[in-house]
C-alpha cells in the first residue's frame, strides 16, 4: 500500500472517531464558530482599547451576551409585574364569559358532538388552568435548563474562537490546497455572508418587535413585554411571531373587542409577517451588505434570502446561519474553480 493511501485511510478513521467523540458538543462548536465569524468585527473593535487578548476575548463575549441578557431581563421584569397584578376573581369571570360564548357558538353542530364539547368546556375552571400552566412551566423549565447548558458551552467555545481566531484562520489558509489569494477569498466570502445574515436578523428582529410593540400598546397591553417577546419569537422557524399575536388576538376577541382582534391579526399577518419579513428583509440584506460591511460580498441579496428560508426548512432554527454559510461556501468554490482551474 502506498503511503498516501495508508495516510488517508488512517485519517478518515480517526476523523470519524473524533466526530463520535465530540458529537455531544458538535452543534455547540459549529454554532460558536459561525457566531465568531459573524461577530469577529466586535473582537477587533474591542482590541483597539484592550491589548491583552485573553481580556479582550472575555469582554467581547460579555458584550455579545449582553444583547440577549438585556431583552430577557426586560421581559422577566414585565412578566413579574404582570403576575403581581393578576386578579384571580377577574380571571374566573373571564373564563365564565368564554365558556358562555363558546357554548353559543356550538349550537349549530350535531347534538352528540355538541354535548361532549359543552361538557368539556364546562369542566374548565381556574384550578384546571393553573394545573395546566404548572405542567407547561415544568416542561419549559426542563427545556430552559437544556438551553442554558448549551448556551454555556457555546459561550466557552466562542471565547476560545475569539482568542485563537486569527491563528485558526492562518492555519486553515495554509492547509487548504489553493493559493493564499483563493483561500482568503473563500473565507472572506463566507464570513461576509455570515455577517450579512447576522446583522440582518438582528435588525429584522428589532424592526418587528418595535412594530408589534407599538400596535399592541395602543390596545392596552405592555408594548415592551410583547414587543420583546415578538422580536424573540420572530426567529423561531415556521411559526415565528404567530406564537405571540395569535394568543393576543384570541384574548382580545374573547374579551369582546372584535374589531381590535381583527386589526391586530391583519396587522401582524400583512404588515409584519409579509411586508417586513418578505419585502423589507431583502432590502435590509442589501443595506447591510453595501453599508455596514467594509467589503460587500459578491452574492446576490435574493440568494442570501432564499438560503435563509432553505436553511430554516432543512435545519430548523440554526438554519438561519447554516443555510447561507453553505450557499456562500459553494459559490466561492465555483469562483475558485473558474479562475484557478478552468482558465488554466
Amino acid at each position: 500500500m502506498q503511503p498516501k493511501y495508508f495516510f488517508w485511510a488512517i485519517f478518515l478513521i480517526t476523523f470519524y472517531l473524533i466526530l463520535k467523540l465530540y458529537e455531544p458538543f458538535l452543534m455547540n462548536l459549529i454554532v460558536a464558530l459561525l457566531l465568531c465569524v459573524a461577530t469577529f468585527g466586535l473582537k477587533k473593535y474591542v482590541d483597539r482599547f484592550i491589548k491583552y487578548n485573553f481580556l479582550s476575548s472575555f469582554v467581547s463575549v460579555f458584550i455579545f451576551l449582553a444583547f440577549f441578557i438585556i431583552p430577557l431581563l426586560l421581559v422577566s421584569n414585565e412578566i413579574i409585574n404582570q403576575i403581581l397584578q393578576i386578579d384571580l376573581s377577574k380571571i374566573s369571570v373571564f373564563i365564565k364569559e368564554i365558556q358562555n360564548k363558546t357554548i353559543l357558538l356550538l349550537e349549530g353542530i350535531p347534538n352528540i358532538a355538541k354535548n361532549r364539547a359543552i361538557e368539556s368546556i364546562k369542566s374548565i375552571n381556574i384550578n384546571t388552568i393553573i394545573s395546566y400552566t404548572m405542567s407547561i412551566s415544568t416542561y419549559i423549565g426542563k427545556t430552559g435548563i437544556s438551553f442554558i447548558t448549551d448556551l454555556v458551552f457555546v459561550l466557552i467555545f466562542l471565547y476560545l474562537f475569539y482568542y485563537y481566531g486569527l491563528e485558526i484562520k492562518s492555519y486553515i489558509v495554509d492547509v487548504i490546497p489553493f493559493d493564499k489569494k483563493s483561500s482568503n477569498n473563500i473565507l472572506a466570502e463566507t464570513s461576509g455572508v455570515l455577517r450579512v445574515v447576522f446583522f440582518t436578523t438582528i435588525i429584522s428582529m428589532i424592526l418587528q418587535g418595535i412594530s408589534f410593540g407599538i400596535a399592541i400598546s395602543f390596545l392596552g397591553f405592555s408594548g415592551i413585554l410583547f414587543g420583546t417577546l415578538y422580536a424573540l419569537a420572530s426567529i423561531v422557524p415556521v411559526v415565528g411571531g404567530a406564537l405571540i399575536w395569535v394568543p393576543c388576538g384570541l384574548y382580545i376577541y374573547w374579551s369582546g373587542d372584535f374589531k381590535s382582534a381583527i386589526f391586530l391579526s391583519l396587522y401582524s399577518l400583512i404588515f409584519i409577517g409579509f411586508i417586513i419579513d418578505n419585502v423589507i428583509k431583502p432590502l435590509i440584506i442589501s443595506f447591510v451588505n453595501k453599508t455596514l460591511l467594509k467589503k460587500p460580498v459578491k452574492v446576490n441579496e435574493i440568494i442570501i434570502f432564499i438560503a435563509i428560508l432553505a436553511g430554516l426548512a432543512s435545519f430548523g432554527f440554526w438554519g438561519i446561519i447554516i443555510g447561507p454559510t453553505m450557499s456562500a461556501f459553494f459559490i466561492a468554490l465555483i469562483r475558485v474553480y473558474k479562475y484557478q482551474f478552468k482558465e488554466r
